[in-house]
């Protein structure tokens, strides 16, 4: 290595200091810049000196080079330097080889290849064996390794060769070896090469830094690989396609292993071709070697296979034995475990641990409890329970997500963490270090001053330099002292030494072996880790990002002891305490012997006597054998005789126990057997843990000639070595890192032959092929092979019918080895797409993502779950992109969603979806996530509820200013044209509502703007409240709410503004072309044909072929000569005074074409959401939308215009101009009228009326007296809305209602509008606005209902409004004292003073006195009672007018500024009429359409109401529809919307609202689709219908069938729908699976014998695509409408007393799958093991329908009349509910209820998790008729679908 790092420095100019040596002591890491990089790539010339890094320490740019520090300092980067020697590159290698064919694309071309392959295999082997002895053969062709090596490496990486130095032999390799293809494709799972160099003695290749390799994956996140084997399987895909590469371009991989394949987060994998292994040294012999690197390290001498099996134990296994019998030192022990659990001295993150052993309170200290953790010592027992527990309790609760847990029960998080390496080396590292590690404030002091107190505080192990490395004591840092030594160390050296002696202690010794099974051994895992309180967060949390650092666990089995000091035996012989020979006389000599102890030996006998006893029970050899109490064993078994017969003598007489005993004195701590069993622990621990295996002698094998055909055998058999690394890489840790090939093949077989069950299936069969595990040692390896440069094996010419492994054979579909699912290669081919074009723009991004859109169809046709899991994380990056995000969502959300199925979709896609919507980016494309046809592909995808609640919100905010997509400065010249004409923009009407707002998202992005912070937060963190939470009983409820006194714009953005809508043109023609059903009816691939109409920049449609049938004519057909065309008419005559236009930017287009998108969406969805969704999800969104149409000053500006500047005498001086807000909310208004119109007035008076009354309403509690911005735009919408209401009510509802009006709207706004004590937040121009808008109201209503009813009805609202103008309050220079209002009341407010004074003006009063003096005549006298204190001001005004201005005097003059004033009023030639210039018929004003008043230029003059001409006339009607709300839609629409839309409850009034008439046999089965606007239905006259669920009718209404399907024999039983193709399913005994939408036949399939039927069916949920059915013999199969045959067959009952399977149900997740038997008995299945989870009784009768929710929940009805709720696993059933009188034949879910129904017409509602009484309802037999025969809920409308004997089925509510 020492050589190759000078090389390098010498070759490339790289630093020294820049340089690293890799882990695998391989090649060399070098820190350069990344310009340097480009331009020796670009220029193809090394730049002369590679810059140092400036500014960083020496010890940071060390930390550079360890593998988990992935932050570089900007500029800087890491490449892979490999380097060979020439020198090691001149032997010879034959060149000719069989090119690696390509892969078969057909059956018979494979078989062909085959054959031809055996055919020249077998005649060179026969050629070998009887030609070659007689006659030698030609040399096949030689050429030197290196040119062949430089010139594959050119053909492989596609880059030229850089000269580098001035000595090189061949200046122009690039002519002599051809020049690189420039044009061929590298493959994608090759590592790519920056460059190759070549010096006079190196040949260089430059990889890209490689973060994470195949290693890591399995070491440190083996939950990556862990769910299915199809991720491992890729990942072997795109090895063997690396592989086929390189042999292709004549380049051996090498011996590689897992750390050269280079892997992502996305698993895609890179293999790095292993180029040492073409080194080669010549060896005394003749024999070759490789050596280790070009460093000159070498390689473990390859020898016969018989020397190396006689040294198992080589690696961890020579290890332990030398620690274990002490020839290894503790120190040199832990290190060596530290280095094979991955560990890097100098790596912050996962440096070397050794244990703490004393605590330096003392001399040497007191020795450390090493069977605990530090970690545990320092926190206790009792923090780490309440760790553990706590986080159980969490992970509990939080069981049900899946994947990766925020909380998983645990009790320490690591061994040493960063930060406390930080700190141990705190005297060493450099302060910048320190600051960005451990605290960002430089405090010296805070840092352990002396060791004590170090080894106190830290709660992890102790490193290394504390036991090894001095200099660690000494500062570099002039403001921190030395680390202290304790005070009986004279030096940091002495300490340092004594330190160390202490860990080599015999005290620690015995020990040791404790705290290695805690950090290294079995004490990590399992019980053992829980009973010691060390369970690692690492080892248990599963996760599944990439890491290259972690606790690693090396042993399973209990580590042994160290067998030193006193437990071995004593060279010496110890002293017999009974003599050797027996005396003659046997009593004498006991009395000699008790004397000679007496005086020679001393107390020594009685010691060993009282030690003797608590020796003879030695635990047995095993766990948790411990260490006994030094003394002496006896040396005979338990069961041997006392009477001293082993002696060889006969005795005369029994003879004393006492007497018996034969001792042995041993020295203290020897025990004879304890060595015995430590041995016996050892042989245990090696054979179970390491896999060792007893020396078997094999003659050594020759060495074959070297060949590229022999490298590429040998690359075969290197791949089988890797494959069972993968798979046994927990076994395998004990073996060294770097272990010669040979080795690492010889562990492969030996685990594969011990632990065959282990190897999954599909990978069983590729490793007898590449291993030939079947063959015996012996005879494998006594086949000729050789060194490095040969296969471990010749392979036979023939195996099992094929020749030799190669990878394109493995890769073959056909060659059956490898059994890789038929995806994959497109797979492959899509993420090659995928990495291979960048996007740098969006339309790059585009051209990507539609080239991959065209891929994807193959990647999904025969996709499974697990392949989804791969292909996920490449479409949510394209999603999350900017530059691909737009165009990722409407090309590939469909096929992906519809392969996930809704709940996999809201998991995984949902989030970026939204972020797609709310985040402000270029406006380019963002139509097409607004267009009907993608949003029925949302509905569809993620099910109606999910879409109504998450998604919707998103789609309707674009029209409202929030996208913060256009540049504040525009304002100002957008503001200025806002009404400029471009119904010349394909507008098949002229003046639709979205064209004079096209630049409103531009013009009011200020004010809302803060809604940028929602940009990327996920719906799991409620980016925005509930409806409920923001309105506390629906709209209706103005009483008790309180508004916070703190709602700011931001707060309010929070709960309304993600729910903004604003709507853009409202084209009459719009409805009729949008309520077309079939982007939710056929399977959405309509949106697949317009995929690329991009190019027109249109906003594509769906296709026409499956128009509503009954709608759209009338929509749109009445739409243009009723509501719109008047107001059409009037915008394009106010649109044609102004000359301007907009600037022509791409912007502007793209926003009109977005605006036009989402209006006629919105309108769509209007009309086909029904009439209680819309005003639910829709016109409530709308409703408090409104509000932040007006919020902010900045929305509260008047609009600029040309007519600013006009003359007052033009009479137009009383004109008002809109403000901001008005022209914002015109959409916004413009849909809130279309869903009236639609549904009818009751829209207006039942939900538009009570939640303006709820806006106006004064607040209450702690807000009560102030107002907020909030409340101040609440004000301002509820007029303008008002307004808008007014003209569109009938004269009846109008006075009916006009007493509601006056008090809950009207008066409310004039108590804030003349409150002296409430300031408004936005000022005078705020309290002006709302002035004008309100007196502009009062007029409006004035107009319609004349003078008497105004007298009558409005009185006492004109009198409050001009009480205002004579109040002292609002009389300039009012002393402040005067001003503080009445005692016991609120205090003046000294700003709302000021207010009123500007608002209630002179100017003011000539305004609105005038007019209303005009309307009303002298009854204005009576109603206002200071009439004349107003004149006075009107005519101070009209005094203050300079003469040029001065309206014509007298009563024309004023009737004249009354005209003007009021827009709902034209201008009439017959100025002396008196009457507004308008007929006075009763109490209607019929309004001349005359040409239009000027806007005033000045903001201080006013006008009467807000808006332009499409106000102008007072009262229009509401055209009649085909949706208007009548009979019982009426009645049951007025009772949905008053209901909270939280209440979980299942409410059944009983009201019904259609019926489906066309079956002519009893409904058997019923299935809504999940939009909810369509269901199936199945019959007993053998047909299945599909019918559309639109309301409209008064509850009469008889609809027909959209579609019948009638290809079945026998009555329909089944009915169900396939999510993920969106087929449906139906069953007679005979499955058809057919399109619901075009009634065309996708797979039929007949029972296997026609005497067995299917008796039972159900549809999997996805992503699955399959369908189980249960037959008459109780056999459960599966069939695939996309493959042939059967998928799998379970027998789930034998015998007769079953029964017949009557019904199946799928868990949600489709998991699980039981059955229910006609005897009562169900049985619940794992689909996918195919195991019997568990059979029950559960019913004493016939079970009728079994459903499966949420939460294992099963759900059971039986003709025993019960209703049961059970658990999967548990015995005892939740709930029982039984029926009185008949049994429960049919039932449906709703959230946590079920509805069920009987066949004596009652519907129950029962509970499934509180023990509720059930709710029962009697069917009328006006409502329904027959015999109730299904029944299905729609969970999101709430209704329910009954389907009776008759054919008939009813909806009702």
């Amino acid at each position: 290595m020492e050589n190759l790092l000078e090389h390098v420095e010498k070759d490339l100019g790289v630093d020294r200091s820049q340089l690293g040596a890799a882990p695998e002591g391989a090649h060399v890491v070098a820190l350069v810049p990344a310009k340097w990089l480009a331009s020796l790539k670009e220029r193809g010339v090394l730049p002369s000196l590679c810059p140092r890094p400036e500014g960083l320490s020496e010890a940071e740019v060390r930390t550079c080079f360890q593998r988990s520090v992935q932050k570089l300092p900007p500029g800087w980067t890491r490449v892979e330097v490999h380097g060979l020697r020439k020198d090691r590159l001149r032997y010879p290698l034959a060149t000719t080889h069989g090119d690696p064919k390509g892969r078969p694309e057909t059956l018979h071309r494979f078989m062909q290849n085959v054959a031809s392959q055996n055919y020249r295999n077998l005649w060179a082997r026969a050629h070998r064996l009887f030609v070659q002895p007689y006659h030698h053969a030609h040399d096949p062709p030689i050429a030197p390794v290196f040119e062949v090596l430089r010139a594959a490496l050119q053909k492989l990486y596609g880059c030229p060769l850089v000269q580098v130095g001035r000595g090189v032999s061949c200046p122009s390799p690039a002519k002599e070896w051809g020049s690189p293809s420039r044009g061929r494709q590298p493959c994608p799972s090759v590592l790519p090469a920056e460059v190759i160099l070549e010096s006079s003695e190196m040949l260089y290749v430059l990889f890209p830094y490689v973060h994470y390799s195949l290693h890591d994956i399995v070491t440190f996140s083996p939950a990556k690989l862990s769910n299915s084997h199809a991720k491992l399987l890729f990942i072997l895909f795109q090895i063997l396609q690396a592989m086929q590469a390189c042999h292709g371009a004549g380049l051996a991989c090498g011996a590689f292993s897992l750390h050269e394949v280079a892997v992502d987060e996305k698993l895609c994998a890179q293999l790095r071709v292993r180029l040492q292994d073409y080194e080669q040294t010549p060896e005394e012999g003749g024999k070759e070697a490789t050596s280790g690197s070009a460093g000159g390290v070498p390689a473990a001498a390859e020898s016969s296979p018989a020397e190396k099996l006689t040294a198992p134990l080589d690696g961890l296994g020579g290890l332990v034995l030398d620690w274990v019998n002490g020839r290894l030192s503790n120190f040199d022990y832990l290190m060596h475990l530290n280095r094979l659990a991955g560990r890097r001295v100098g790596d912050p993150n996962y440096h070397p641990v050794l244990p703490w052993v004393v605590d330096f309170t003392t001399k040497n200290g007191r020795f450390r409890d090493l069977r605990k953790s530090k970690f545990r010592l320092n926190k206790g027992d009792k923090q780490l329970d309440f760790t553990y527990e706590m986080t159980k309790q969490a992970f509990v609760a939080g069981g049900g997500l899946g994947g990766e847990q925020p909380h998983v029960p645990h009790h320490i998080s690591d061994v040493l963490s960063d930060i406390t390496y930080y700190v141990y080396t705190a005297r060493r590292t450099p302060k910048a270090v320190l600051c960005s590690h451990v605290r960002s404030q430089w405090e010296p002091n805070e840092y352990p001053a002396n060791m004590e107190r170090m080894q106190a505080w830290t709660p992890d192990e102790c490193i290394p330099e504390f036991y090894s490395d001095p200099t660690i004591f000494k500062s570099i840092h002039p403001d921190m002292l030395d680390l202290e030594v304790p005070a009986w160390c004279g030096s940091c050296e002495g300490f340092v030494a004594a330190h160390r002696a202490l860990l080599e202690s015999w005290e620690v010794s015995q020990d040791l072996h404790h705290w290695i099974d805690l950090t290294f051994g079995y004490k990590l895992v399992g019980k053992d880790a829980v009973r010691e309180k060390n369970v690692c967060l690492h080892l248990v949390d599963n996760h599944t990002h990439l890491t290259s650092y972690g606790v690693v666990q090396l042993f399973n089995q209990p580590h042994p002891r160290r067998l030193a000091g006193p437990l071995l035996l004593p060279a010496e012989a110890p002293l017999a305490v009974k003599p050797l020979i027996p005396p003659v006389e046997e009593t004498r000599v006991l009395e000699d012997l008790k004397d000679q102890l007496a005086d020679g030996v001393g107390g020594l006998f009685l010691e060993v006597e009282q030690g003797a006893e608590a020796l003879e029970a030695i635990p047995v050899a095993g766990r948790g054998a411990e260490p006994l109490a030094p003394g002496v064993l006896s040396a005979q078994p338990a069961g041997a005789p006392a009477d001293g017969k082993n002696l060889g003598r006969k005795a005369k007489a029994p003879v004393q126990a006492e007497g018996a005993e034969v001792k042995i004195v041993l020295p203290d701590g020897c025990n004879v057997l304890q060595p015995l069993e430590e041995l016996e622990r050892l042989d245990t621990f090696i054979l179970k843990g390491l896999h060792g295996k007893l020396p078997e002698p094999e003659p050594p094998l020759p060495t074959p000639p070297s060949g590229l055909s022999a490298l590429f055998q040998r690359d075969m058999q290197v791949l089988g070595v890797l494959v069972t690394e993968i798979i046994f890489a927990s076994k395998l840790r004990a073996v060294k890192p770097g272990a010669a090939l040979q080795e690492r093949f010889q562990v492969a077989r030996r685990l594969c032959r011990y632990h065959p069950k282990e190897i999954p299936a599909p990978l069983q069969h590729l490793l007898e092929t590449l291993l030939r595990l079947s063959v015996p040692d012996g005879q494998l390896l006594g086949e000729p092979a050789g060194s490095g440069k040969t296969p471990l094996f010749a392979y036979e010419p023939i195996w099992q019918g094929l020749p030799p492994p190669c990878p394109s054979q493995l890769l073959s579909p056909f060659g059956a080895v490898l059994p890789f699912p038929p995806y994959f290669p497109a797979l492959h081919k899509f993420i090659f797409t995928y990495l291979s074009r960048r996007a740098e723009d969006e339309g790059q991004g585009r051209e990507l993502v539609f080239q991959l859109w065209r891929q994807l169809e193959g990647v999904l046709r025969d996709n499974t779950p697990e392949g989804l899991e791969i292909l996920l994380p490449f479409v949510l990056a394209l999603m999350s992109e900017e530059k691909t995000a737009v165009h990722a969502a409407w090309y590939l959300f469909e096929p992906i969603a519809k392969a996930l199925g809704p709940k996999n979709s809201h998991k995984y896609l949902l989030k970026l979806l939204i972020a797609a919507y709310e985040s402000p980016r270029g406006l380019h494309g963002r139509f097409y996530l607004y267009t009907d046809c993608f949003v029925a592909q949302l509905m569809t995808r993620l099910g109606l509820q999910l879409f109504l609640s998450h998604v919707l919100p998103y789609i309707l905010q674009v029209l409202v200013g929030v996208e913060g997509s256009a540049q504040e400065e525009n304002g100002a010249l957008l503001l200025g044209a806002a009404e400029d004409d471009e119904s010349g923009e394909g507008s098949p009407v002229p003046g639709s509502f979205g064209e004079e707002i096209k630049g409103d998202t531009d013009r009011g992005s200020g004010a809302l703007e803060l809604l940028d912070y929602m940009s990327g937060i996920s719906l799991h963190d409620q980016g925005y409240l509930p409806e409920g939470e923001d309105f506390q009983n629906g709209l209706y409820v103005a009483e008790g709410l309180q508004e916070p006194e703190s709602l700011s714009l931001g707060h309010l953005s929070d709960k309304s503004s993600a729910s903004e809508v604003s709507l853009g043109e409202d084209r009459p023609a719009a409805d009729g072309e949008s309520l077309k059903d079939k982007a939710s009816l056929e399977s959405l691939d309509s949106s697949q044909d317009l995929k690329h109409s991009e190019e027109e920049d249109e906003p594509p449609g769906p296709r026409e072929r499956e128009e509503e049938q009954e709608d759209p004519p009338l929509v749109a057909e009445e739409l243009p000569v009723s509501m719109e065309a008047s107001l059409a008419e009037e915008e394009e005559e106010e649109e044609d005074r102004s000359e301007q236009e907009l600037p022509d930017h791409d912007g502007d287009k793209e926003q009109t074409i977005l605006l036009d998108t989402a209006s006629k969406t919105v309108r769509w969805l209007s009309a086909k959401l029904g009439p209680t969704t819309t005003c639910r999800y829709i016109a409530r969104n709308l409703l408090r939308l409104l509000t932040s149409c007006y919020a902010g000053p900045h929305r509260q500006q008047f609009v600029a215009g040309s007519e600013e500047n006009s003359p007052l005498s033009a009479g137009s001086i009383y004109q008002k101009r809109p403000v901001l807000g008005d022209v914002v909310s015109k959409p916004v208004l413009a849909c809130l009228m279309h869903i009236a119109y639609l549904y009818g007035e009751p829209v207006l008076t039942y939900l538009y009326l009570p939640y303006l009354s709820y806006l106006v309403t004064p607040s209450t509690g702690a807000g009560a007296g102030r107002l907020n911005s909030r409340k101040e735009a609440g004000l301002l919408a509820a007029v303008t809305l008002t307004q808008k209401i007014v003209v569109y009510l009938s004269d009846t509802t109008l006075m009916d209602i006009l007493p509601k009006i006056s008090q809950e709207i009207l008066l409310p706004v004039l108590g804030f509008l003349t409150s002296p004590t409430i300031s408004f937040p936005s000022g005078v121009q705020a309290r002006l606005i709302l002035c004008i808008k309100a007196i502009s109201l009062v007029a409006l209503v004035a107009l319609r209902i004349g003078s008497e009813m105004v007298q009558q009805h409005l009185s006492s609202t004109l009198r409050m409004f001009f009480e205002a103008f004579s109040s002292p309050l609002a009389e300039p220079g009012l002393p402040m004292e005067l001003a503080m209002g009445p005692a016991g009341l609120l205090p003046h407010d000294p700003s709302a003073l000021e207010e009123l004074q500007k608002v209630f003006s002179p100017e003011m009063a000539y305004s609105t006195f005038v007019p209303f003096s005009c309307l009303l005549g002298d009854v204005i006298h009576t109603i206002v009672p200071n009439h004349e204190s107003v004149g006075r001001l009107a005519s101070q005004y009209l005094a203050s007018v300079p003469s040029s201005e001065e309206p014509l005097p007298g009563a024309t003059s004023l009737e004249r500024s009354t005209l003007g004033a009021n827009p709902f009023a034209s201008p009439c030639e017959d100025t002396h009429s008196g009457t507004f210039g308008s007929v006075l018929v009763g109490n209607r004003i019929q309004i001349p359409a005359e040409a239009q008043q000027e806007v005033s230029g000045s903001p201080s003059r006013f006008c009467l109401t807000a808006g332009g001409r499409e106000e102008s006339a007072l009262k229009q009607e509401l055209p009649r529809s085909a949706h208007l709300l009548c009979g019982n839609w009426l009645a049951y629409w007025q009772y949905e919307i008053g209901v909270s839309q939280h209440d979980a409850r299942f409410h059944f009034h009983q009201i019904k609202l259609q019926s489906f008439v066309g079956h002519l046999g009893a409904i058997k089965c019923m299935a809504p689709l999940s939009g909810e606007d369509f269901f199936l239905s199945g019959s007993k006259d053998k047909t299945v219908c599909l019918w559309p669920l639109y309301g409209r009718g008064d509850g009469t209404h008889e609809i027909s069938p959209r579609l019948t399907y009638a290809q079945h024999r026998k009555s329909v039983f089944y009915v169900g729908m396939l999510d993920a193709p969106q087929y449906a399913v139906s069953c007679d005994s005979a499955i058809h699976i057919w399109d619901p939408f075009t009634g065309k036949l996708i797979h039929a399939f007949e029972a296997p014998d026609s005497k067995v039927p299917i008796t039972a069916v159900s549809a999997m949920p996805p992503p699955y695509s399959s369908v189980g059915m249960a037959s008459a013999d109780s056999v459960l199969r599966f069939i695939d409408h996309r493959k042939p045959g059967l998928q799998h067959e379970f027998r789930l009952a034998t015998g007769a007393n079953a029964g017949l399977i009557r019904c199946l149900a799928v868990s949600p997740s489709g998991r699980s799958i039981v059955a229910g038997f006609s005897s009562g008995f169900m049985v619940l299945l794992d689909t996918r093991t195919g195991l019997i989870l568990r059979g029950w009784p559960a019913h004493e009768g016939d079970i009728l329908q079994i459903k499966a929710t949420e939460g294992n929940t099963l759900i059971s009805s039986s003709s025993d009349h019960s209703l049961t709720v059970w658990k999967e696993l548990e015995q005892k059933p939740l709930q029982t509910y039984k029926s009185a009188s008949e049994p429960i034949h049919a039932f449906d879910l709703y959230g946590n209820e079920v509805v069920a129904g009987t066949v004596a017409n009652k519907i129950g509602v029962y509970s499934l998790q509180e023990s509720l009484p059930p709710s029962i309802t009697k069917l009328s037999s006006e409502n329904f008729r027959g015999t109730l025969t299904s029944l299905a809920v729609l969970p999101t409308k709430c209704h329910l679908l009954l389907g009776s004997d008759n054919g008939t089925v009813r909806l009702l509510a």
